[in-house]
């Protein structure tokens, strides 16, 4: 088992826009709640951010308030300021040990340049779902799932969430059929096929065109024929 992760927080009295001087000195709110009353908090930003690093949203984290009561956490959501990044708020999640949970675990693809589809440049390897939803107790959830391309043998296959190693005591939650990863052909194999087809639909309508023309020619002979 990895080392805890013990973060020390202080019980806070400061609320709403007095937040704001808070964290002009370098300390940030906190809330804990879940399996009992909410808890306001503070905590120095430099040891949230080491502490948000380590542990990530998968990681279960023993706070300590006024040097007691631990309790297990995960960190449940966490607030930036949307010019600077800097931390404005985090959410905690009390947890039960024993008890299994839904969290979001991130995704990482591994040997995309083993990839069989990407040979001679037959296109990339690309990523579209960068998390899934995992079922587990708390010391049982995966830090990261792996993606492996190296089954990608065409342009139609897919890695999909059902393909990921899911550790034991952890199950998949989410859609099973969601494609994370797949070979992206270039731009430029995918412009060519589109003015192909494009030039191929210019040529139809202009044999169109032609036959319609000889028609009008053929049908003015026979009127003029007639007339004399």
């Amino acid at each position: 088992m990895a080392e805890e992760i013990i973060l020390e927080t202080e019980k806070r009295n400061t609320f709403g826009k007095k937040n704001k001087s808070l964290r002009s000195t370098g300390v940030i709110p906190v809330n804990m709640y879940g399996l009992g009353d909410s808890v306001s908090l503070q905590v120095k930003e430099d040891t949230l951010y080491k502490t948000l690093k380590e542990a990530g949203y998968t990681t279960p984290i023993k706070i300590s308030v006024d040097g007691k009561n631990e309790t297990y956490t995960l960190v449940r959501n966490v607030d930036r300021h949307p010019v600077t990044d800097a931390l404005v708020h985090v959410d905690f999640l009390r947890v039960d040990m024993e008890k299994e949970i839904e969290v979001q675990v991130p995704v990482l693809l591994i040997n995309q340049d083993d990839a069989p589809g990407t040979r001679g440049g037959a296109g990339v390897v690309t990523q579209g779902v960068y998390e899934v939803t995992i079922l587990a107790k708390p010391l049982e959830i995966p830090s990261e799932l792996q993606a492996d391309c190296s089954i990608l043998e065409n342009l139609e296959m897919y890695v999909l969430a059902k393909d990921l190693d899911i550790p034991e005591g952890s199950v998949l939650t989410s859609d099973e059929e969601a494609q994370i990863a797949w070979i992206q052909p270039p731009r430029v194999q995918e412009e060519e096929v589109v003015t192909e087809a494009v030039e191929g639909e210019e040529g139809a309508e202009g044999e169109e065109g032609t036959e319609g023309a000889e028609g009008a020619d053929a049908e003015s002979s026979d009127s003029e024929e007639s007339t004399e």
